[in-house]
């Protein structure tokens, strides 16, 4: 997210309480605030037009189908947007941004291709044999592949860096959203339908506006509608990376479905609701990490990355081992802090949450099961941080096998730790999170021990480029080259 750093950099300028929160608010606001309006919109919906009261089939229906679309939609668009934001990356670097709208239009077409082939025989089992309204089925259909849109867009627009539209975007849409529901529940739609029309009909209006906005500032096509997909092939580590990261964060769900206490709606929705419930809380007790990490690494380690950087184009090998010496010893720094900060903020936050909770309807077994999700989750976003600094490195294989790591860890952990007893269900995603950050902290030590064979010998600070060779010939006197224009020499 760089472009962020810009921002904060000018909030933190001058140190004080004000300052301070200014950058928090900034900074909740660009990185997990979209996910937090969609939350309260939906939980606002709930509230006043009275879910509660509606038979329970038809509200775990609706509670499924929202799930269920937002786990498959990112898992869709995870293995292509790792990849693509590279791509992204490289043409603003070469500033080819005529390349940049084909491929938005080339990645749509596949994601949207592949989510429409897998929701198909899904949404006909949920209307043929699940016995669900046509209509509900085919509109859950249709905020799957609006879903699977926003995401892939939201990579292009983070291209931009205005983050603060993001945020606005999605602030209308959910608006849309809630108004939009109220009308349709008004004119005769039931509860569940209504909600899940307006949740549509927001999301497209975000679609609808991300778009017009990239086609606004990417205003130019070269056609090349190919050129991104060599990346696939060139970057395959980063695609496995991506993918194999969010699928490990789903995964230990993917394993508790097959529980005994699992539930299964219209004979086709699977779930467990109370792990999955504790998941979300979880989830939400350790969000901030991700907040603390881009303030520290947008206003601080960028600028030690840009200063070595610079060394090693154009100065001197003490230059070079100074500022790489100092930008790993910020690095650890940091990771030391983030973690001693995050487990300040998680104990307070479970604290106030354990009290809170019952007093909220929670109570049984997600309270039983949400002390070790939240634990797990602590380790899972630390991770995450520390393949961002991979990715700094250009060390993608680092990062692809981190994030295969993790996943087989969690998925082996939670197939044991599902026959535990409930206060122990997190114990399987806890153990993968802690194994994947395990890899990826010695990893990076082991990158720092071996920076120099990485850069100098395995990648390349400058881009390649495939092309002509140009004359050797550095300084031609122009008499002499006139002179020699008939016998040939025209070297000096």
């Amino acid at each position: 997210m760089a472009g962020i750093g810009f921002e904060l950099k000018k909030i933190f300028k001058e140190e004080s309480i004000s300052r301070l929160a200014g950058g928090a608010a900034y900074s909740t606001l660009v990185t997990v605030g979209p996910t937090i309006m969609v939350i309260f919109t939906i939980i606002l919906l709930y509230s006043i037009l009275g879910l509660t009261s509606v038979p329970y089939t038809e509200r775990e229906l609706l509670s499924s189908t929202i799930l269920y679309v937002f786990i498959f939609s990112l898992l869709t668009t995870s293995a292509s947007n790792g990849v693509i934001s590279r791509y992204i990356a490289d043409k603003i670097y070469e500033e080819k941004y005529d390349d940049i709208l084909p491929s938005f239009y080339t990645g749509v077409l596949l994601n949207t291709l592949v989510g429409a082939i897998l929701g198909i025989p899904f949404i006909l089992r949920v209307t043929f044999i699940g016995e669900v309204d046509p209509i509900f089925a085919f509109v859950s259909y249709c905020l799957f592949i609006v879903m699977i849109i926003t995401f892939y867009s939201m990579i292009y627009l983070s291209a931009t860096k205005d983050y603060k539209i993001i945020a606005a975007y999605y602030a209308i849409g959910m608006v849309v959203t809630f108004i939009s529901a109220i009308l349709f529940y008004r004119f005769g739609a039931i509860t569940i339908k209504a909600i899940l029309y307006g949740i549509t009909l927001g999301f497209l209006i975000i679609a609808f506006l991300e778009f017009a906005y990239m086609r606004k500032y990417f205003n130019s096509n070269s056609r090349n509608y190919k050129d991104c997909l060599h990346y696939f092939r060139e970057y395959k580590d980063i695609c496995f990376c991506s993918f194999f990261y969010i699928l490990g964060l789903y995964i230990h769900n993917f394993v508790f479905w097959t529980h005994p206490s699992h539930i299964v709606i219209a004979k086709s929705y699977v779930s467990m609701q109370s792990y999955d419930m504790a998941s979300c809380l979880a989830m939400f007790t350790n969000i901030s990490t991700i907040i603390i990490f881009t303030v520290m690494a947008e206003t601080k380690f960028h600028d030690k990355y840009q200063m070595y950087n610079e060394a090693v184009i154009g100065k001197t090998l003490n230059d070079i081992n100074k500022t790489k010496n100092s930008m790993f010893r910020l690095l650890i720094q940091q990771i030391s802090y983030l973690v001693g900060i995050q487990a300040i903020i998680t104990t307070i936050i479970f604290l106030i949450a354990i009290t809170v909770l019952p007093a909220l309807g929670f109570s049984g077994s997600v309270l039983a099961i949400y002390p070790s999700l939240t634990g797990a989750y602590f380790t899972i976003f630390l991770m995450y941080c520390n393949i961002i600094f991979m990715f700094y490195f250009n060390d993608n294989t680092g990062a692809m096998f981190t994030s295969i790591v993790f996943c087989i860890s969690v998925l082996i952990g939670s197939v044991f730790s599902v026959r535990l007893s409930e206060i122990l269900y997190g114990l399987g995603a806890f153990i993968g999170g802690f194994i994947g950050w395990s890899v990826s902290f010695f990893r990076i030590q082991y990158m720092e021990k071996h920076f120099d064979e990485h850069i100098f010998c395995r990648t390349s600070l400058l881009k390649k480029r495939v092309e002509e060779m140009p004359e050797s010939r550095v300084y031609i006197r122009k008499e002499v080259q006139e002179d020699s224009s008939d016998n040939g020499y025209n070297d000096i």
